[in-house]
């Protein structure tokens, strides 16, 4: 990924698509952090069956000019879960400088869940408040029984540009 500024101060504005991606406002709880702004659509949030598998399905994250991109690499519950609330809109905020969290208003489906060890770029559910994050700094984190992994992105630096930010979460298509 290439970064430029095309003004004093700007934004920094994608030159060049990345693979798949990750989210933003220090608060000291995760709860309450993000107001989803759209349910889903019928037809597009019926989760896959079986067969079909979920593994390398994109999703994009999309506030402004910011576009995350995030690959799917966990078939799981908590995954299809995830992919059946789509497409909704949440709003990221930070949390302890290391993830960039929301909370959508749909369903999660913990059952079966491993567990995680945290790396950079990870997009996962926090399980005990059913939110949903990226992971943009590790310093210091270890293996959690709480956290159940749903995919991976390499945009890490538009990550923290979605910060406070309406980001509309979809399929990528």
């Amino acid at each position: 990924m290439r970064l430029t500024r095309t003004a004093a101060g700007a934004a920094p504005r994608r030159m060049q698509q990345c693979a798949f991606g990750r989210e933003p406002d220090s608060r000291a709880d995760r709860s309450g952090v993000a107001e989803p702004t759209a349910a889903p659509s019928s037809g597009t949030s019926e989760e896959p069956s079986a067969d079909q598998g979920v593994v390398g399905t994109g999703v994009r994250f999309t506030a402004g000019d910011a576009v995350v991109q995030v690959v799917i690499d966990e078939d799981n519950p908590t995954t299809r879960s995830f992919l059946a609330m789509l497409p909704m809109t949440l709003e990221f905020s930070d949390y302890g400088g290391k993830e960039k969290v929301a909370t959508p208003t749909g369903e999660w489906n913990f059952t079966g869940a491993k567990g995680l060890n945290p790396e950079v770029g990870d997009l996962f559910s926090y399980m005990p408040w059913g939110n949903l994050g990226f992971f943009y700094n590790t310093a210091g984190n270890t293996f959690s029984n709480d956290l159940t992994k749903i995919g991976k992105t390499e945009d890490i630096d538009w990550i923290k540009l979605l910060d406070g930010q309406r980001v509309t979460l979809a399929v990528a298509g």
